[in-house]
């Protein structure tokens, strides 16, 4: 996401930003010949997620200018409805900041938007929304992409869903269409909805980026990971000791955040493909052999080349399992699993593969969780992740930092139980 412009300080944005709605002229339009227009496109575009409110949804529309958005959700029977922007118009629009909502924690069902281009900090007004939704609330969003913007846009949206969804720590997005250009020149929309377990695994931890990684986790990584990553950065010609340092200490949070994933959704059994020297399959294996999950680890590659030490010191776990295979090899050992971690081949279709070969290992009540690994339009995986993030409409995209040849990397965790 690239940014427009730069400022002084932010009461120079704020007056510039409050330009466009004190404009005389636009306003006269906006109150006269496009006051009804708006109104009955706003109104078309929350019919699309009228099924998601109830009568009695707080609501709350950030940006709203005149507020044609405030009285559209209003001749569609819902009442409660607040607008907000920086230059307040009664009685539909109150004065308010999105940077810094006047309101208490989990105040509202659901929040719309179509001013997130105008943020200068786009990450401080998603992290409002999410405050002020209540758990379960949504989130609707629509925004230019790919396209040319107003002179008052402060970001560009290149990829929404590396650049939108990853700023999202509280919520699944649960539904993102290309639209054809709308009334107000939106060419895509997404939804958010909050969660209750995404939201505690935020609070008690943080997020990838900022987790602390007990001892013995990092023992794990020192022994495994860290020599190969350092190997990696060497070859990919960083020498930088602060940008070193910034892409290991990224690194090493990994593994361990993905067991408080499984932790946080009462995961038990895990299977992963792509073990390789094993350091997220051991890390795995720490988590499982807790006496208070007593869960089984299963993982598979067609190279064995796991770390001595720790194939040694699991060698007589009934509950941990190696396969020198593929997922196909795997699948006949494993059953009831509640969590899926794949890290295999970057090939496109590889991912619907190992989905196929797996479906009948998941637990056979409630969903599971997958996650999946190289969420990034370099590889050829990228599309069918996608593909399946977009059916499942469930599903949050998280940054975990940058490999050690300095590429951008992310992953997806997916809530639900596959069938193909």
């Amino acid at each position: 996401m690239k940014k427009s412009r730069h400022y002084f300080d932010y009461e120079e944005y704020i007056n510039f930003q409050s330009e466009k709605t004190l404009n005389p002229e636009k306003r006269k339009i906006w109150l006269n010949e496009e006051w009804r227009l708006k109104i009955d496109g706003f109104k078309n575009e929350f019919n699309k997620v009228l099924d998601a409110l109830a009568k009695d949804s707080k609501c709350l529309c950030i940006g709203a200018r005149t507020g044609q958005e405030v009285v559209a959700l209003n001749e569609l029977g819902i009442t409660d409805v607040i607008g907000l922007d920086l230059v307040p118009h009664s009685p539909h629009v109150i004065k308010g900041d999105m940077h810094s909502l006047e309101f208490e924690n989990e105040s509202f069902n659901f929040v719309y938007s179509n001013v997130f281009g105008n943020s200068i900090n786009p990450e401080k007004m998603i992290s409002e929304i999410e405050r002020v939704l209540v758990p379960g609330g949504i989130c609707y969003l629509q925004f230019k992409v790919g396209e040319d913007q107003d002179q008052y846009a402060e970001c560009m949206i290149e990829n929404p869903i590396h650049d939108v969804c990853t700023l999202f720590n509280k919520s699944f997005c649960v539904g993102i269409t290309p639209i054809q250009r709308n009334f107000s020149g939106m060419n895509f929309e997404m939804c958010f909805q909050k969660d209750s377990d995404l939201c505690d695994l935020f609070d008690n931890y943080g997020s990838v980026k900022t987790i602390d990684v007990p001892q013995e986790y990092e023992e794990i990584w020192n022994d495994i990971n860290l020599p190969i990553q350092v190997q990696k950065l060497d070859s990919s010609g960083i020498i930088s000791e602060k940008l070193r340092k910034e892409i290991l200490d990224g690194l090493s949070r990994r593994a361990y955040y993905l067991t408080r994933i499984a932790n946080q959704f009462k995961c038990k059994n895990i299977a992963e493909v792509g073990t390789a020297e094993g350091w997220q399959f051991y890390t795995f294996c720490e988590y499982a052999r807790n006496p208070d999950i007593d869960g089984s680890v299963f993982s598979c590659d067609p190279r064995d080349v796991r770390h001595k030490k720790y194939v040694d010191l699991y060698k007589d776990d009934q509950n941990v399992s190696f396969t020198n295979g593929i997922s196909v090899d795997m699948s006949s050992k494993c059953k009831d699993i509640d969590m899926f971690y794949i890290d295999g081949l970057h090939d496109e279709g590889s991912i619907f593969q190992d989905i196929e070969n797996l479906q009948k290992s998941q637990k056979e009540e409630g969903p599971c969780v997958w996650v999946f690994d190289d969420f990034d339009e370099r590889f050829g995986c990228f599309k069918d992740i996608l593909t399946i993030s977009q059916f499942s409409r469930c599903f949050k995209v998280y940054n975990i930092g940058q490999t050690a040849s300095g590429k951008p990397s992310h992953q997806v965790i997916i809530k639900g139980t596959f069938k193909i």
